[in-house]
């Protein structure tokens, strides 16, 4: 779908964390605990819901600032051979990353990992197939 280019890793970082922090939300009721079950209001309900909305929104940000570089030479890897086993310990990285942050829930790296595997082929499909054509 895309080219591989800075701008572009950004982006598909961005989306990725966005769905992934968005899936994690309704996950185990997280949402309701932190935002619903507080709320007595329809504007508290609004104000909790944007506050938790920048709360994800900052590490959205620092993941993406943390991860865009190392993926974006990653993607730029043009033999196969090299860019699988640097993909995997890029994501065995963000894997470790993200279990540091969410040391109460084991899973939500699993998540992240599949969530990420499949917009990478959805951003970068045809980019990643040439990579393995020979």
């Amino acid at each position: 779908m895309f080219k591989i280019s800075f701008f572009k890793t950004v982006y598909y970082l961005l989306v990725k964390y966005i769905v992934f922090f968005f899936i994690l939300a309704f996950m185990e009721d997280r949402f309701k605990n932190i935002v619903i079950d507080k709320a007595e209001t329809t504007r508290e309900l609004v104000e909790l819901t944007f506050g938790y909305i920048l709360y994800v929104l900052y590490y959205v940000a620092f993941l993406v600032f943390l991860f865009c570089g190392p993926l974006y030479y990653v993607l730029k890897i043009k033999d196969g051979s090299y860019f699988l086993p640097l993909l995997m310990v890029f994501y065995i990285a963000e894997f470790f990353v993200n279990r540091f942050f969410s040391l109460s829930d084991q899973l939500s790296g699993i998540y992240n990992l599949v969530i990420g595997v499949l917009f990478l082929f959805l951003f970068f499909y045809k980019q990643v197939k040439i990579k393995f054509a020979f």
